[in-house]
């Protein structure tokens, strides 16, 4: 017989904490199209993955950091040194319950948008979280 459980999302878990010790940027699950220049972004998006133990599961977080200058270009060298402080503190939280633990698995990754202009930093921490 299986233990039931319900999975746990970690966005909620960790977008308070983000926001405050990160106030200058728009924290979000999805990215945002109403933010006016010069504008920094990051966005956080969950992926329940299996069970690690009968009781807690893997979870991939997307994070990606968009960083827009007055005049409509990214920057990615800001996106990136944001992108690698915000997965640093993720990582640090990653041992506060519920969450288990927390590393990197990749990035941060140069991406653009569709039209080459804004430049993003994304990458893919991997969450342990125990299960409710």
């Amino acid at each position: 017989m299986s233990i039931p459980v319900t999975p746990r999302r970690t966005e909620p878990l960790l977008l308070p904490r983000l926001r405050e010790l990160f106030p200058d940027v728009t924290f979000d699950t999805i990215e945002r199209n109403d933010l006016e220049p010069p504008f920094t972004e990051a966005t956080l998006a969950d992926s329940m993955q299996g069970m690690s133990t009968p009781i807690s599961q893997y979870v991939r977080l997307r994070l990606g950091v968009r960083c827009m200058k007055e005049d409509h270009t990214g920057d990615w060298d800001k996106a990136a040194r944001l992108w690698a402080s915000i997965a640093r503190e993720i990582i640090r939280l990653g041992t506060v319950a519920p969450l288990i633990d927390a590393s990197l698995e990749s990035g941060p990754v140069r991406m653009t948008d569709e039209n080459k202009r804004l430049v993003c930093a994304y990458g893919v921490l991997l969450l342990e979280v125990s299960v409710a």
